[in-house]
């Protein structure tokens, strides 16, 4: 598997800015894994606060910790080319690895945020650390 760095990844990505629903459902996606005893946060490394990481979003991409399973996360928002009646597509990649070691590798890409955000519960899911949906 080819590994990467977040230059890489920064340069190479044709990113679009997440949208304000995108935004919406992580957050409550956060909330619901905070109950659940999972830590996910925005990494501190690449934000210094929540508000900044938010805005970061803007720019297509952001950055989640989760240390229970000592992985990092690189979300990208980018261009999925233009649908039939001419409406921007996005795709949703989804990278995998450590951000102080600058070591990634692509994990997937997927067309529905939903699922691309919800994808690290199935790491905590193999690591016992969760079970049944959150």
């Amino acid at each position: 598997m080819r590994r990467c760095t977040l230059d890489e990844i920064l340069r190479t990505s044709n990113r679009l800015p997440f949208e304000q629903q995108h935004i919406q459902f992580l957050l409550s996606m956060l909330k619901k894994q905070s109950e659940k005893g999972l830590i996910v946060r925005f990494h501190p490394q690449f934000t210094f606060s929540p508000g900044e990481a938010l805005e970061g979003m803007k720019d297509g991409i952001f950055v989640l910790n989760c240390p229970q399973i000592q992985s990092d996360f690189i979300f990208t928002c980018e261009s999925g080319g233009k649908g039939l009646f001419g409406g921007q597509k996005r795709s949703f990649k989804v990278f995998i690895g450590d951000l102080e070691k600058d070591d990634f590798c692509a994990a997937n890409s997927f067309k529905s945020f939903g699922i691309a955000a919800t994808s690290i519960n199935n790491i905590f899911r193999s690591e016992g650390l969760l079970s049944g949906m959150v």
